[in-house]
Formats: C-alpha cells, sequence, structure tokens
C-alpha cells in the first residue's frame, strides 16, 4: 500500500511539474506579446511626435513670412492627423483586449499581474532600445 501511494504522490508531482513548465512557456509567450505590443506603441508615440513637430515647424515657417497653408498642405496635415489617430485607436484597442484576455484567463490575481508587469516590463527594455 505504501509502494502504490509512493507511485502516486512521484507521478501527481510529476504532473505539477509538467504543468509548472508549460505556464512557464506560456507566461514566457504572453510576455513576449505584451512586450511587443508596448513597444510598438512607444514607437508609434515617437513617430506621432516626430510628425506634428514636422508640422508645427512647416506652420512656423509659413506663418513667419505671413503665408497661409494651401489647401494641398492643409489636406496632407489632415490626412497624416486622421492616419495616426487611426492607427493609435487600433493599437490601443488590440492592447486593452489583450490584457483584458490575459488577465481574465490567466493572471487573475494581483500578484500575478505584478509579476506579469514586472516581466513585461523588463523584457521591454530588451525588446525596445
Amino acid at each position: 500500500m505504501k509502494i502504490k501511494l509512493f507511485y502516486w504522490v512521484i507521478i501527481g508531482c510529476i504532473g505539477l511539474l509538467s504543468c509548472e513548465k508549460k505556464d512557464g512557456g506560456q507566461f514566457e509567450k504572453d510576455v513576449q506579446l505584451m512586450a511587443n505590443l508596448e513597444c510598438e506603441a512607444r514607437q508609434l508615440k515617437e513617430e506621432r511626435f516626430n510628425a506634428a513637430n514636422d508640422i508645427r515647424l512647416m506652420e512656423d515657417s509659413l506663418a513667419k513670412h505671413h503665408l497661409p497653408l494651401s489647401p494641398a498642405q492643409s489636406q496632407r496635415i489632415d490626412s497624416v492627423k486622421t492616419a495616426y489617430t487611426l492607427r493609435t485607436g487600433q493599437l490601443a484597442e488590440k492592447i486593452t483586449k489583450t490584457m483584458d484576455s490575459l488577465f481574465a484567463v490567466s493572471y487573475k490575481t494581483i500578484e500575478q499581474r505584478q509579476a506579469f508587469d514586472a516581466a513585461t516590463e523588463k523584457k521591454l527594455q530588451e525588446v525596445c532600445k
């Protein structure tokens, strides 16, 4: 009887350890996914900032010479703003849905979320330079 119990304990431990490895692998995939999305968001933010800065410089240059924006310039600026607004909204929605999904399924406790956030931040430093 003791031998059978011992074997069941060993099999149970192996089962738990194998689940732990699978979860650890999934954890790394989840961290990589969020780090990539956050890196993309930071890069998009930088792009938006640079585009806005270019627009301000062009407008300031024209204002300095008392020249109005041409209809083509105004249309181009509106087009750039619309494109960035659309991309930003889509990325924000993707990040929100991903986080909601991960938190609903895998990271339900505060401790799990904190560990996930810390690992994501660490991976973000590696991925997004």
